[in-house]
């Protein structure tokens, strides 16, 4: 069955909510067994749409999905999952089977109505504490995401929790880069993912594995993905797995790939037991640049961190993971650090080609483990971590210079790690503050030193 908002009497500027009538439209797919909904153009300005199994949602050239500004118009439904504080959604399904979102169409997230209009000392615009995500989907599965354009996110914008058989093909998110948390893809116990030939670009994360804590009925481990062929720009990490890992994440191959203008370009971030295994990252061109104080990261081209966030909780190891074929450039250093001696071991690189270069950014030569480092809030998960200033340092907590000087490559308290065919370029001569050995290890029985 097919229904098309076509011949359908209602607004089409986006200035008077069309929440009721779309819903009422996707009920009758429902109660028809499914069906698709295509979306004519026009801008149509919505709350909350729960959507059901056996449906598409198709979005026509010209079609626009309007997220409504107001805080009200997500009431229908609350997700399972929370992201920061909210569980708000614009598009929401639980428990939903062969569900569809497809089209050259956009969806626009209508962000700047959820930020303050001006940023802090550390280029941090202050978010409100409920607003919502722009697809959150639970517990589904055999999902098809493919064409779509999403962007103005004002939170996560792409948010999958514990799917299965997921499908995602050609489809872009953009962001404004002046708005953090706004990650562009969030996949969060999900198995058996497919990702490929998309662009992100986003403040926040750009594609970000995680295992978030959640009701026992959602929790299960993070594996089998393929993520190829995609353009990631990142003010914050470009491709992240982590912090959030109270389950297993395993099993990931991320391939031809081109990280531009972002921050940190692969993370892998163990802070809350969940271990990671069986990762391979290659043919990877990266750019990293320092962004504003308050995004993790220094311009890291690989950061491979354990720490703990919860004093009582042992963070998960990380093993088996290979970078095969990295090139690029950047203005931070390769770090790999481990509070657990030995949690991070049997990591190879093979084919490294990495130029360093100076920035203009008085951080250079800093490296940055958030989080937790707020010594008032040691557990804290999120913003409160992210950067709150350390008066004797003028930088944010966790924050702090390379004990040499910059280098190329720092571990510690890593075992088993192999380099191989690695070129590195450094300018000429070696700037003040930079560390004269380009690759600095320290035994992995010191853990990191500071």
């Amino acid at each position: 069955m097919k229904l098309s908002l076509e011949n359908v009497v209602l607004d089409r500027s986006g200035l008077t909510p069309v929440t009721d009538l779309l819903q009422g439209l996707i009920t009758t797919l429902a109660q028809a067994g499914g069906g698709t909904l295509v979306i004519t153009p026009g801008t149509y300005l919505t709350g909350t749409l729960v959507l059901p199994s056996n449906f598409t949602l198709h979005l026509e050239a010209g079609a626009r999905l309007l997220a409504s500004p107001h805080e009200a118009d997500y009431q229908a439904c609350e997700t399972q999952s929370m992201a920061e504080l909210s569980r708000m959604a614009l598009l929401y399904a639980r428990d939903a089977h062969h569900l569809t979102l497809s089209g050259p169409g956009c969806i626009d997230g209508n962000a700047s109505a959820w930020f303050a209009p001006t940023p802090d000392a550390q280029g941090y615009r202050q978010p409100k504490t409920h607003r919502p995500r722009l697809l959150v989907l639970e517990g589904c599965e055999q999902v098809r995401i493919a064409d779509i354009t999403l962007y103005d996110a004002p939170m996560w914008t792409a948010h999958l929790v514990s799917c299965r058989h997921v499908f995602i093909k050609q489809i872009t998110i953009d962001n404004d880069l002046a708005l953090s948390n706004t990650d562009a893809l969030d996949l969060d116990s999900c198995q058996h993912v497919h990702l490929s030939d998309s662009y992100f670009s986003a403040a926040d994360d750009g594609i970000c594995l995680k295992t978030t804590a959640k009701s026992a009925a959602l929790q299960q481990p993070m594996e089998n993905v393929t993520v190829n062929n995609c353009i990631i720009r990142s003010k914050s990490c470009a491709i992240k797995v982590g912090t959030e890992t109270f389950a297993d994440i395993r099993n990931l191959v991320v391939s031809n790939c081109v990280i531009f203008e972002s921050n940190r370009a692969i993370g892998l971030v163990s802070r809350d037991g969940g271990r990671f295994s069986q990762m391979l990252f290659s043919n990877i061109v990266f750019d990293c640049r320092h962004g504003d104080p308050c995004h993790w990261g220094k311009a890291d081209p690989v950061f491979v961190s354990v720490r703990h966030r919860a004093p009582d909780v042992t963070p998960g190891e990380i093993s088996q993971v290979t970078f095969l074929s990295l090139s690029g450039s950047g203005e931070g250093a390769i770090n790999l650090h481990s509070d657990v001696p030995g949690a991070i071991h049997d990591i190879t690189f093979n084919g490294l080609s990495f130029s360093q270069r100076l920035s203009a950014s008085d951080e250079q030569g800093c490296y940055d483990v958030r989080p937790p480092c707020n010594p008032a809030r040691p557990t804290g998960m999120g913003l409160d971590n992210a950067y709150l200033v350390n008066p004797q340092t003028g930088r944010a907590h966790g924050v702090e210079r390379y004990p040499h000087g910059l280098p190329a490559l720092y571990a510690a308290g890593v075992e088993g790690l192999q380099l191989h065919a690695i070129q590195i370029t450094r300018p000429l001569p070696l700037p003040a503050g930079w560390d004269e050995e380009s690759i600095r290890t320290y035994p992995a029985n010191t853990g990191n030193r500071k």
